[in-house]
């Protein structure tokens, strides 16, 4: 077993009919592995002529897949720009492709990382260091409210998945039966200069004040390209208005120009969770709730699994199984090593489970938390 304490992680979402495109040229430029999941980006469909002005906001879905490439940091700009310039990248609505440093903590000797790839052959496309990435997981049914927020104020395009949460809904006794299991998760990358509003408008909108609600989370992003083609319409001009402001970006180099947009006064007193990790781990499937449970017997407030599948260009000899398990875990980082200890002891990382876990940063968390008696 091998222990990296900072590696990078590329995630890239695009369009299901583009997916087996991305995995040939992903095994083309050298990558041996990546997990993929399942999920759907909504974009707003617009209505012409008087039915614009009467309907309500329609949402539109297409389906994605979300590959996951963990690299050693040498290799972190030659697939960017690899993955950059083959799909387009630049034009809006080709998909969304950023970086952000992770931990790896442990991990089963056959998990290896993606450590050297061919160099790219085309110049370093420019790629966005103003972003940050939100999380919000609420119940099953709940994402369209969600993704509505940023699709309204023009964030980026929302991406949403699915899991099973545990954890806090068995903790709240008869209110439980009243909380579906079921979990969808909304991811969103989007400029930083913006990310205290939308986080405030996932807060209120979605009331998470409320127990068994959700949580909404902050995460780091190093660099990347977000897909800003929130509206599915027919455009009269010979540019739509996301090209506009891509080309803008472009030429202030940046995204600070547009951070007035969205500014307004925060008339809540909230009370974020602060100097947390986004812990995960991937496993074997049917072993996900076991992780979950020791790992909530270690410190974890809870767990959300779910499904993924792994992408090896080995075709023999590889012992991970396509259809792999998620768990993901808001945890403080003091427990983390009481976390990984208990799942050495479990043999996690054995040749049953073949479990990977690497952390990240939780800048700000906002979840229900009860009231303490003084």
């Amino acid at each position: 077993m091998n222990e990296c304490p900072e590696i990078k992680k590329v995630t890239v979402s695009v369009n299901k009919a583009l997916s087996q495109n991305m995995i040939d040229l992903l095994y083309e430029i050298g990558i041996q592995n990546v997990f993929v999941e399942v999920g759907r980006t909504s974009v707003i469909e617009t209505s012409r002529g008087l039915l614009r002005m009467m309907s309500k906001m329609n949402l539109a879905y297409d389906p994605v897949e979300i590959f996951s490439i963990f690299l050693d940091s040498s290799c972190e700009t030659d697939v960017l720009n690899h993955i950059y310039h083959k799909f387009d990248f630049k034009t809006p609505g080709r998909g969304t492709i950023y970086s952000n440093e992770v931990n790896l903590i442990k991990h089963h000797s056959s998990s290896s990382l993606n450590q050297q790839v061919i160099p790219s052959s085309k110049g370093n496309a420019y790629f966005f260091k103003e972003l940050k990435g939100i999380t919000c997981i609420v119940q099953r049914g709940e994402g369209d409210r969600i993704a509505k927020i940023s699709l309204n104020t023009g964030a980026s395009l929302p991406i949403t998945t699915h899991g099973t949460g545990s954890g806090v809904r068995d903790k709240l006794g008869l209110l439980r039966i009243t909380i579906p299991p079921e979990k969808e998760l909304i991811n969103l990358v989007m400029s930083r200069f913006d990310i205290d509003s939308v986080l405030e408008l996932f807060i209120s909108e979605g009331k998470l004040d409320e127990p068994g609600r959700g949580i909404a989370y902050v995460y780091p992003v190093y660099q990347g390209v977000v897909n800003t083609k929130i509206t599915r319409k027919k455009t009269e001009q010979a540019a739509s208005m996301e090209q506009v402001v891509s080309a803008i970006d472009s030429i202030k180099g940046g995204m600070e120009w547009r951070k007035s947009r969205l500014e307004q006064p925060n008339v809540k007193n909230r009370y974020f969770l602060t100097g947390l990790a986004e812990l995960t781990v991937i496993c074997n499937e049917g072993y996900g709730t076991y992780i979950s449970t020791t790992a909530m017997e270690k410190g974890a407030p809870g767990a959300t699994i779910c499904k993924l599948r792994y992408r090896s260009k080995k075709t023999e000899n590889d012992p991970i199984p396509s259809i792999r398990e998620m768990c993901k875990m808001i945890v403080s980082p003091q427990n983390i090593p009481a976390i990984t200890q208990a799942l050495i002891d479990i043999e996690a990382f054995g040749d049953e489970i073949l479990g990977f876990m690497y952390s990240q940063p939780v800048e700000r968390a906002f979840t229900y938390r009860a009231k303490t008696k003084q």
